[in-house]
């Protein structure tokens, strides 16, 4: 694997983390409720394919993945995000130079290569 995807698929799951984070927080305080808090579980939980996928070299995972960062972008120009709990919008300024990173990183020549021979 490339250094550039491993860096990305290590992003990945810092962004993972931190969203389960901001998820824990925001049930502690009382900003989401039990069912809510269990959504985002599952939610972060089927995001977990990602970064396996992307590290064996998956190309539809590459694509799906930056499609969907490409739709939180458009969401949060979009205004959806002005209802997020506190700790989503501050995780979410946070990690929005990482997911850019990632992109960056998934899409570079050798990344592009790699992903092509698998």
């Amino acid at each position: 694997m490339p250094t550039g995807v491993n860096q990305a698929v290590i992003a990945i799951w810092i962004t993972i983390g931190l969203s389960v984070a901001a998820a824990l927080i925001n049930r502690w305080i009382g900003e989401i409720s039990s069912g809510e808090f269990m959504w985002y579980i599952i939610v972060y939980a089927i995001l977990c394919v990602f970064p396996y996928k992307l590290s064996k070299g998956s190309n539809p995972a590459r694509w799906v993945y930056a499609i969907f960062f490409a739709v939180s972008i458009l969401f949060m120009l979009g205004g959806v995000s002005s209802d997020m709990p506190k700790a989503d919008w501050i995780v979410s300024i946070i990690t929005l130079p990482i997911e850019i990173f990632i992109i960056y990183r998934l899409f570079q020549a050798e990344a592009s290569l790699w992903f092509k021979q698998h």
